[in-house]
């Protein structure tokens, strides 16, 4: 008798094991349901957010170039292949900007430095230049400000697909008049276009590179 009270008390924990393991399945596939599409959308929005640090490093290496060598450096960025180049060494002065210098890629100048920004798992084709619209945000979502910067510097506008910034000998960008010229990137990513954006400026007179990212509760990029 002993024997088979034992017999069916084994039996019981076995059934009530299996009970407890398909429990525990079903849960871990609810809740990797709801983990994953949340983890792959936080992947994005860091990957994304890293994109802007990556731009301001290869400006402030063009910028670096320039000061160092005491020539001057272009930092070109072309929306088509979603690639930055550093480009130089070419005169300092306004003349060398001029397009019939061949500017960006001047006499004896060369391509110092190739980076693509769709790297590290981020794609390429999510990466938009530009401010988002209402049609890239979320219902209801306050219309991103498309004015100018704290530091008072508005995006500057693409020219066939391309922007050339050249920092000068003392790290500043001029224009060819000889002006200072600031100059604001702006990028987003389209999938996560509210979490993404973000801004990178140049102030012309000091060449100094800021990172801007959008805060929703100001509704403002903010430094």
């Amino acid at each position: 008798m002993v024997h088979q009270n034992a017999h069916q008390l084994g039996s019981s924990e076995k059934g009530f094991s299996l009970l407890e393991m398909v429990i525990v399945v079903a849960m871990l596939g609810i809740l990797t349901a709801i983990a994953v599409p949340q983890m792959i959308a936080q992947r994005r929005v860091t990957r994304s957010n890293a994109l802007a640090r990556e731009v301001m490093t290869q400006l402030r290496y063009a910028r670096q170039l320039a000061m160092a060598q005491r020539r001057a450096f272009t930092f070109q960025y072309d929306d088509l292949t979603k690639e930055i180049k550093v480009i130089g060494p070419i005169p300092v002065g306004p003349l060398a900007l001029a397009p019939a210098t061949g500017y960006p890629n001047n006499l004896g100048s060369a391509v110092v430095l190739t980076s693509r920004l769709g790297q590290g798992g981020l794609v390429a084709s999510e990466i938009v230049y530009g401010i988002p619209s209402s049609t890239d945000l979320p219902p209801s979502a306050p219309t991103i400000p498309t004015g100018a910067l704290g530091d008072g510097v508005l995006r500057t506008a693409l020219v066939g697909s391309k922007l050339n910034i050249t920092f000068q000998a003392d790290g500043s960008v001029i224009d060819t008049t000889g002006n200072p010229a600031s100059q604001a990137m702006f990028f987003f990513n389209s999938k996560a276009a509210q979490d993404t954006s973000a801004a990178i400026s140049v102030i012309g007179a000091s060449g100094r590179v800021k990172v801007w990212r959008y805060n929703v509760n100001a509704n403002s990029y903010v430094e």
